[in-house]
């Protein structure tokens, strides 16, 4: 790559703030930042979403997604990848009328009006302060898995001090070692698949390569497919970080666009490869019944013995619980600045500290809140796919809303209808992607749904105080 992660995060600020010309001028191109260099690629972003993302986060969730699919996990992530391939259809439409900015509250705000915009940025907030607790909840229970003897409580505080240290003394040391730790995810995955394609072919009697372990229509439900699908998103959730690149790109209307494409279906082939080996290995999920949190680790123990499992437990807790968590804190931590910078959030939160170039009343605020959930998940009794669940529906009502976003301003407002390709992209595509993404919302879980239901009425009661009790100018 060209770029490195602090000027992508600058350019993130920069992207969110920054006014939709388009929305007053039918749609042109605004005119380029002079302050970014157009030199990205589209293999240059698709590495860059590859770093954010985590090719083998379905390790830490096959056990939840297995239960919930009925033994069909591969299907779940089929058909999470079919929700996410139309809000990335979306994303690239928006981000030609758009490409001063990558940011889907931006898009809201100018095409549903402010106060739908603020909502759209209070879900991506939810979004952003559970995954920082979930990632951790994640690494420590990979490592729990070797070490049983160490609480989970304990590993999550010591990969959360680990992620602090680094994020209040500066992120040039962890930026280094990204590309590093991808190819690492890369190698350990190809070590699953290849052993484990050699481990069916030598178990014939157990083990087989049967499109019932994708889709078995005697074992199908849809509201538990659904349930699956509404964890199984999670390992898509973050290609959206590719469109905060746009004025980098070295063709800003077109590049980010099919950048999210390529990464989507090259994650989806990952995922793919990993949940159907680990399903012909074991189809009943008989050997991880009493243990799904583990049970992609209990699948590796059984083609190889330990190491195997080992290998992998470690790669998703480093993965997990460092390199994404300190990607995710610092970009949560940019997020925060700007919204505070508009108006929508305290204005301490808007500072930024010259020594790390980082938002640093931000990053400590996040500290101090994944303190706080981390100890209410742990004795409230929350489950990891429960907290998985409630940070996706911040996610996917986001998806949802930049899907109605594409209806709304192409298909009514400029009346792009002409031609078939206008029908599928502006109206047939876009409705398909909010009727999926509210659907899977709809499906997580009684106590994710709850929590996400309560969060909308708190942010419709908080832009209410700010926007007409104190009539402060919030800017999206």
């Amino acid at each position: 790559m060209t770029t490195n992660k602090n000027k992508a995060q600058v350019a993130s600020v920069a992207a969110a703030n920054a006014p939709a010309k388009s929305g007053a001028t039918g749609g042109q191109p605004a005119q380029a930042n002079s302050a970014f260099k157009r030199t990205l690629t589209v293999p240059d972003m698709v590495i860059w979403g590859l770093i954010c993302m985590v090719p083998i986060s379905p390790m830490a969730i096959y056990g939840g997604v297995f239960t919930d699919s009925g033994g069909m996990p591969t299907l779940a992530f089929l058909i999470g990848f079919v929700a996410v391939l139309f809000s990335v259809f979306s994303f690239g439409i928006m981000i030609q009328h758009f490409p001063s900015s990558g940011s889907i509250f931006t898009y809201v705000s100018h095409i549903m009006g402010k106060p739908m915009g603020f909502i759209a940025g209070w879900l991506m907030l939810l979004q952003y302060l559970v995954s920082p607790t979930l990632v951790y909840l994640i690494a420590a229970i990979a490592i729990h898995s070797m070490v049983p003897e160490i609480p989970i409580l304990a590993l999550c505080f010591a990969f959360l001090i680990v992620v602090a240290v680094v994020s209040l003394i500066g992120m040039k040391t962890a930026m280094a070692v990204n590309k590093i730790a991808l190819i690492a995810q890369l190698v350990i995955l190809a070590i699953f698949v290849v052993l484990g394609v050699v481990y069916i072919v030598g178990h014939p009697d157990t083990c087989s390569f049967s499109l019932t372990n994708v889709y078995n229509p005697a074992k199908f439900d849809f509201g538990g497919t659904m349930s699956a699908v509404s964890l199984a998103v999670m390992s898509y959730v973050g290609f959206g970080a590719i469109a905060t690149l746009t004025q980098e790109a070295d063709d800003p209307k077109h590049g980010p666009g099919r950048a999210m494409l390529v990464m989507a279906l090259v994650l989806c082939v990952l995922y793919v490869a990993q949940c159907f080996v680990a399903t012909c290995i074991d189809p009943t999920g008989a050997n991880f019944a009493n243990n799904t949190d583990n049970a992609f680790y209990v699948v590796a123990r059984m083609i190889t013995g330990p190491w195997l499992a080992i290998l992998c437990a470690v790669g998703v807790a480093l993965a997990q619980g460092v390199f994404t968590a300190i990607a995710q804190q610092n970009s949560i931590a940019f997020v925060m600045y700007t919204m505070a910078n508009g108006g929508t959030l305290p204005k301490f939160m808007g500072k930024m500290d010259k020594r790390t170039n980082s938002p640093l009343n931000a990053v400590i605020f996040i500290i101090a809140l994944s303190i706080v959930l981390t100890l209410v998940v742990h004795f409230a009794g929350i489950d990891m796919n429960t907290v998985a669940k409630i940070s996706n529906f911040g996610a996917l009502a986001t998806y949802g809303l930049l899907n109605l976003c594409v209806v709304i301003y192409c298909w009514f407002k400029l009346k792009e209808r002409k031609g078939a390709k206008a029908l599928f992209m502006h109206l047939i595509f876009p409705v398909l992607g909010t009727i999926i993404c509210f659907a899977i919302m709809l499906s997580v879980k009684e106590v994710a749904l709850t929590v996400g239901a309560i969060w909308i009425v708190i942010g419709f009661i908080y832009y209410y105080i700010i926007a007409h009790v104190l009539k402060r100018d919030i800017t999206l």
